[in-house]
């Protein structure tokens, strides 16, 4: 049974993580209208959940399995994004057109063109109905969105 989240200890009691993937009942606004804003100046959602379990209310919970990345900051992100990509499983669903470039592990997503010219070196993914214009370059550890075009220029995280 579920009695006490703690947010972020500096010393944690267990080895499990609140990763904040939450499903709540309209009740959890009744217990954010009782908050009051933390030091960051926020509501904080863990402590509208602790007020349920003080209450008495029953708060699922479930166990996942495999890593877990804290994407608090835009450095976690880009970092989280890398741990992403490098278990990519490449794969081809897109149109890569004559004298384009594909060098590593590269997905190219559904309806996904790669015109000729371009150089995307993996690990990277192309999202569904994106475009990359004539000589671009994608470098490693690069995640383009679904419904992109690029025209020119180069996109890299390194």
């Amino acid at each position: 049974k579920l009695k006490k989240l703690i947010e972020k200890p500096k010393v944690p009691p267990s080895n499990y993580a609140l990763t904040g993937i939450y499903f709540f009942t309209p009740v959890i606004f009744d217990m954010i209208n009782q908050l009051k804003p933390s030091w960051r100046n926020e509501l904080e959602i863990t402590d509208a959940i602790q007020l349920l379990l003080d209450k008495g209310y029953k708060v699922g919970y479930d166990f996942v399995a495999g890593w877990w990345k804290d994407t608090g900051t835009p450095d976690d992100i880009l970092d989280a994004n890398r741990l992403v990509l490098d278990e990519l499983n490449p794969e081809i669903k897109g149109f890569i057109e004559n004298n384009a470039s594909i060098q590593g592990r590269v997905s190219i997503e559904a309806n996904a063109i790669v015109k000729h010219g371009s150089i995307i070196r993996g690990p990277s993914i192309i999202g569904e109905n994106s475009t990359t214009e004539s000589n671009v370059y994608i470098g490693p550890y690069t995640s383009i969105g679904n419904n992109v075009v690029i025209k020119r220029g180069e996109i890299k995280t390194q």
